[in-house]
């Protein structure tokens, strides 16, 4: 699957690329700090059952732990959502979001986040598109801690 006939994705901000999994940055929208996208590449599909085990165990113990920890370590959410909807866009992906609910406003690169849907799920209510250094240094951030 080519990265750049993909929606919202950006080969800039490719912060994993792996055998059957790469790890994006979300280009469009930051409203929750270090929004990323997961999405699987070998074949499209868009049932999540279809994934054969090597596939799953390297999203399960190699992908997901990995950039949780790295969101940590550069932007202390209190929490992660995994959003895998596959709606509008039909093949296997998720949506790692970032939520900061004790807190939620958080400063980064002179820019300030503000998780304005605190609860029990995430809402693409508003939409942060930082300027592109700051995209970029979000980028970065996630990446060395990867």
């Amino acid at each position: 699957m080519n990265i750049e006939t993909i929606p919202f994705f950006d080969s800039k901000y490719a912060i994993y690329e792996g055998e059957s999994w790469n790890v994006i940055l979300h280009r469009d929208n930051q409203a929750y700090l270090g929004t990323c996208i997961v999405f699987f590449k070998p074949r499209v599909t868009d049932d999540p059952l279809s994934l054969n085990e090597k596939e799953r165990e390297e999203l399960w113990t190699v992908i997901f732990p990995r950039l949780v920890a790295a969101l940590g370590k550069a932007f202390q959410p209190d929490r992660i959502n995994y959003a895998h909807l596959a709606n509008g866009t039909h093949f296997v992906h998720w949506h790692i979001v970032p939520r900061y609910q004790k807190d939620p406003v958080r400063k980064f690169a002179g820019e300030i986040f503000k998780d304005e849907g605190t609860g029990p799920y995430y809402a693409l209510t508003h939409i942060k598109k930082p300027a592109p250094e700051v995209m970029e240094k979000i980028f970065l951030e996630i990446k060395r801690n990867f």
